[in-house]
Formats: structure tokens, C-alpha cells, sequence
């Protein structure tokens, strides 16, 4: 079997959010990060807007498979909203007329991890991804515009691999953000477990299931025989 063009990407940063259940007031993250956030990450390397229809092309372009590297923490965040036309749940306005209403919301980040993404698709389109994420149009983030990258995220182009899983089972771990038992998607059957993703956006801010497969692998944490 002959190997596959495949475009790593490493999202390390102090702070990620990979929304892909978020409700109203409750915004939530995923534990591992979504082909809708992903996508939108090129696209504002490339420069393109939110609804702009290449984006769902873009979608349908790639497949995608996620490794964590280091899995990180949760942690909640509390954010108050202000709006003189901001409604309660019976449809009417939250503070006096003329006045500002107040809502709490909850917004979830995953703090000190790293992913290890990869990337297959035509190697003229990989090609011009990467040189995009080298000299983004405009700033990309982890999910969220808060969630800003702590290293540059692209790793270039690799042709050692014959599929997306071999990839994430065989690339390097980042460097000290290595967790012995690290969580495996890729789009593929054959996992130990299948599950759907919300996270394909064909554009604006619908969003539509993908099946990805999911399973650990166990990397091996070498001895420390010098005591």
C-alpha cells in the first residue's frame, strides 16, 4: 500500500475550546478537537469569512484524525453578558425598559493540552494550507479567539504514512506532553468504539454528525534505572 500526502498540525496553548454541544448560556468543549473548529482555524489562515461557502468544500476535502498527546484539565469560566434587548426564558426583556439586562454564562476551556492533528486530502490543497498556516491572513486560535497557540501549528507535510491512524500511532509525541495512555479519533471504521460527532459545518452555523472511531494507545514511558 503506497503512502498518502498527510499535514500535521500540533494545537498546544495555555488555554482550548472545542465547542461542539454549546446551548445558550452553557458553552461547552469537547475533549478532543472538532473538524468544525479545525476547519475554521484554516479559514482564518486562508482569510476567508465565517459563512464563506469554501469552507464546507474545505470540510468535505479533508479527512481527520486527533491524538492527545496531553489530555489537560477542564475548567469552567463565569462570563456576564449586557444587553438592553436580552430576553429570559419567557421571551421578555431581562432588565427594566431602557435598561441593561445581566446573564451568567458558563464557558468551558481545557487548560495544558496538546494535539497531535493530521490532516489527509489533494497534496496541492495540503500544500497550500501549509503555506497559509506559515503566514496566516489572520490570527488563528484554539476553538475559541481567546484560546491563542503557544507554538506555531504547523508541522509541514509528511509522505511516511499509509493512512491517518498509522500516522497518529507512529508520529513523535510532543515533547514533554506526552501522556502515557493517550486518546486516538480518526475517521475511519475499525476503532473500539464509534461514536457521532455535531461538528461538520456546511456553512453558516448549521452543523452535521460525522462517525469517527476512537480507541487508546499505550505509549511506552521509558525507566528511570539511574537511582
Amino acid at each position: 500500500m503506497a503512502t498518502i500526502p498527510i499535514l500535521v498540525l500540533r494545537l498546544e496553548g495555555v488555554l482550548q475550546s472545542w465547542g461542539e454541544c454549546s446551548k445558550w448560556d452553557y458553552r461547552d468543549s469537547a475533549i478532543l478537537p472538532t473538524k468544525s473548529g479545525v476547519v475554521g482555524l484554516l479559514g482564518c489562515a486562508l482569510g476567508w469569512e465565517r459563512d464563506d461557502s469554501r469552507l464546507g468544500k474545505l470540510n468535505h476535502s479533508l479527512h481527520m484524525a486527533v491524538r492527545a498527546d496531553r489530555q489537560g484539565t477542564e475548567m469552567v469560566d463565569f462570563h456576564t453578558v449586557q444587553s438592553l434587548q436580552l430576553l429570559n426564558a419567557q421571551g421578555k426583556l431581562r432588565g427594566k425598559k431602557g435598561e441593561y439586562g445581566t446573564l451568567v454564562t458558563h464557558r468551558t476551556y481545557i487548560q495544558d493540552a496538546c494535539y497531535t492533528v493530521v490532516l489527509s486530502g489533494e497534496e496541492r490543497l495540503l500544500c497550500d494550507l501549509c503555506d497559509s498556516l506559515e503566514k496566516p491572513k489572520w490570527p488563528i486560535y484554539l476553538g475559541r479567539k481567546s484560546c491563542v497557540p503557544s507554538r506555531p501549528v504547523c508541522e509541514g507535510i509528511t509522505r511516511e504514512y499509509q493512512s491517518l491512524l498509522e500516522a497518529v500511532e507512529k508520529l513523535p509525541f510532543t515533547a514533554g506532553y506526552s501522556d502515557k495512555d493517550c486518546l486516538v479519533e480518526w475517521e475511519e471504521s475499525g476503532g473500539n468504539l464509534q461514536i457521532e460527532r455535531q461538528d461538520v459545518n456546511n456553512g453558516g452555523r448549521e452543523f452535521h454528525t460525522r462517525v469517527v472511531s476512537r480507541k487508546i494507545i499505550h505509549r511506552e514511558v521509558p525507566v528511570d534505572v539511574s537511582q
